[in-house]
């Protein structure tokens, strides 16, 4: 179940409040993956899917009007994004994302990156790229 499903059955149960609370949360983790992977304002704009940039700003503000109208879709994002950061520490140590994300393949085994590295498929701005290294990651830590 991603965070929009979650967000959504919180929503009703507890007039949206909830959903605020794991949206800013959500944010908050998403800006510190982003300055701990040392990725540029433009590239964590195109993970988030290209949100304008007052409004990408907004976001890293946390501001609440900004808060509260993430899109489903930036939801979804923010959710694949937060698995593939917990699997990754499950998998190797902080101070190694960096390199597993910017390493490129030598050979197409699997992965659904191809020769490229992570991060560039992540780069595509594609949310099936955000989906398809989280399924990948948790795979490798034994999840399903």
């Amino acid at each position: 179940m991603g965070l929009s499903a979650i967000a959504r059955d919180q929503e009703t149960s507890f007039n949206g409040q909830d959903r605020e609370t794991l949206a800013r949360a959500a944010l908050k983790a998403f800006f510190g993956m982003v300055a701990e992977w040392g990725l540029s304002a433009e590239e964590a704009r195109t993970l988030l899917g290209r949100p304008g940039r007052s409004r990408f700003y907004d976001l890293k503000r946390l501001k609440p009007s900004a808060v509260r109208s993430l899109s489903e879709d930036e939801l979804d994002r923010l959710a694949y994004l937060v698995g593939i950061y917990a699997d990754l520490n499950v998998l190797y140590a902080p101070e190694s994302h960096g390199d597993w994300l910017r390493n490129p393949s030598r050979l197409e085994m699997g992965q659904p990156w191809g020769k490229g590295s992570p991060l560039e498929y992540l780069l595509s701005g594609k949310l099936k790229a955000l989906a398809d290294v989280y399924e990948y990651l948790n795979a490798e830590r034994g999840g399903h």
